[in-house]
């Protein structure tokens, strides 16, 4: 039985891919706003509680919600194009904006974090010495690109190497059972997500793995904690019976999401880390639901505002951590409440991200370098993405 193809653009996906991404705006800004002693990669006076809450509320699900979306493209792609083809598209597409940014975007990112907590002589000589000795001081904000990578070479390796997998689809048998039982379903295999979550990650720390070649330069936790959601996405797409379950609001799902993530946000660092890791996971799989079922419910549509940021959101993703950072060291001596003024920095933040984007849509090499358009396209600047990513 072949994989089943959309009979119509599912506007959803690409929607809710955005949104997500576009979600790393007040994520970044929450985290330098916390109060004081909850160190981040910029000093920054002012603070809040709030913030907290906030940026460990966005972090329960936005990666894992946009890696099950990650891994419904990929089978969906799978389907209709060989894996050779296909995997040297997602390269250039994600690749050469990879390189562009740690080469134009880290470095004055980093000087900015350093400006932040030194005078100018001591900041340039922190500078240098973490470009040469830390992985993570070049990777940053940049480390979903390597494990999407990851994830799309072994998606495209098993294709390669057993063909059947590129149309294959869960058996009718089990996938009407998890239609029929979504949410038992559902968060039986948050259970299993979480069993991994808790379990491998703490097992890669306790293996002493924490520096810098596979921790900060591979990222193998990151790996380890998102690719059994790239899975998931695999195979929601290819179970049409739960996908379209996956589509509409569950009332149980949602108690679960309000009850995992309220128990969660209220015991921040209290647990054993596997047991935080645990009742997170539960909590993402059920708001990944939520967000990609209100997703289908609102934004399934043509909406002309929604396809700009659509084709704005990775370059806007890409620009808006050191937008974010010079806006806070620029603005730390004004005298503003914490709460104005981080809501401030992020509408200020998204509107120069977005300004950024415009500059790059009209030229075709800013286009190559910053979102991995083909030099070769002849089209003028796009409104919305006529391809998915």
């Amino acid at each position: 039985m072949g994989a089943g193809q959309p009979h119509r653009r599912e506007h959803f996906w690409d929607a809710a891919r955005a949104f997500l991404m576009i979600l790393g705006i007040p994520y970044h800004v929450a985290l330098a706003f916390r109060p004081v002693g909850q160190d981040w990669i910029i000093y920054s006076p002012d603070g809040a509680g709030l913030f907290t809450y906030l940026a460990e509320f966005i972090h329960l699900f936005r990666m894992p919600a946009f890696f099950v979306i990650a891994g419904y493209f990929a089978a969906l792609l799978l389907a209709r194009r060989a894996p050779g083809p296909w995997l040297q598209g997602r390269l250039t597409r994600l690749g050469v904006p990879f390189i562009t940014a740690i080469l134009i975007l880290v470095p004055p990112l980093n000087m900015v974090t350093e400006l932040s907590n030194f005078s100018l002589p001591e900041a340039l000589r922190s500078w240098e010495y973490n470009s040469t000795t830390s992985g993570g001081y070049w990777v940053r904000h940049l480390w979903f690109i390597i494990v999407l990578l990851y994830c799309c070479t072994a998606a495209a390796a098993l294709v390669r190497f057993r063909p059947g997998l590129a149309r294959a689809m869960v058996p009718e048998r089990v996938d009407g059972w998890m239609a029929r039982n979504f949410p038992m379903a559902l968060m039986g295999m948050a259970v299993l997500i979480g069993l991994w979550e808790g379990g491998v990650i703490e097992l890669f720390y306790k293996a002493g793995l924490a520096t810098n070649v596979p921790q900060q330069i591979l990222r193998i936790d990151d790996l380890i904690s998102s690719a059994p959601y790239f899975i998931l996405g695999f195979l929601l797409m290819r179970s049409p019976a739960t996908l379209d379950r996956m589509r509409r609001f569950s009332p149980t799902i949602l108690i679960v999401a309000i009850g995992a993530t309220a128990f969660s946000l209220a015991t921040i660092d209290e647990f054993w880390p596997p047991v935080g890791r645990f009742i997170g996971t539960l909590s993402a799989v059920a708001l990944t639901q939520v967000v990609i079922a209100g997703a289908c419910r609102f934004l399934d549509r043509p909406i002309p505002l929604v396809q700009r940021f659509v084709s704005a959101s990775f370059v806007v993703y890409l620009v808006h951590l050191p937008i974010i950072l010079l806006l806070i060291l620029l603005g730390r001596d004004i005298a503003m409440p914490a709460v104005p003024k981080a809501l401030s920095i992020m509408l200020l933040s998204l509107m120069l991200s977005y300004a950024i984007w415009l500059v790059v849509e009209r030229s075709p090499i800013l286009s190559f370098l910053f979102n991995g358009e083909p030099l070769s396209r002849k089209e003028p600047p796009r409104r919305y993405l006529p391809s998915n990513r």
